[in-house]
Order: structure tokens, then sequence, then C-alpha cells
């Protein structure tokens, strides 16, 4: 899950213009008002695309998307669960 967190923080700092000075893995995004409600869907779509898996729309919540570290416990839940079907 390296690739997805060093992809996230790349994203964050290019596509969603977050200030890198300002971005670590547990700053919140959403609720600091960093990322707008716009743009969580664009967030969404390239984490399925980095990970290979969709995410279903009752995960899209603040305690998944919320930071880069929890997007990517988020994401390991959901690619161990890819594993294991």
């Amino acid at each position: 899950m390296n690739h997805l967190k060093q992809a996230l923080r790349s994203a964050l700092v290019t596509h969603f213009r977050i200030d890198r000075g300002s971005l670590d893995d547990d700053t919140t995004l959403f609720s600091s008002g960093l990322i707008d409600s716009l743009s969580v869907m664009e967030l969404v779509s390239f984490v399925e695309r980095t990970i290979g898996e969709m995410v279903p729309l009752a995960e899209i919540t603040l305690e998944n998307f919320d930071s880069v570290n929890r997007i990517v416990r988020f994401a390991e839940t959901l690619t161990s669960a890819g594993r294991n079907r």
C-alpha cells in the first residue's frame, strides 16, 4: 500500500492543489475544508483506479476518506476482501 500512499500524496498536491507543506498522512481532507464535496468522487475514482477495486457507495464516508492514512487503511480492507472472494 506504499504505492497508494505515494500516489495519493502526489494527486492531492498536483490535482487537488493542496499545499505539500500542509499535508501529512493524518491531515484531515474534508473536515478541514482542503477538499470539498464536489471533489470526493474524483478522489474515490482515483483510489478505485489505483487499487483496482470498486468502492461501495455506502463506504464513502469521512471515516474512510478523510486522510491519507484512513484511505490506505480502507483500501487494505477492500483489497484483502477482493482476494478472499
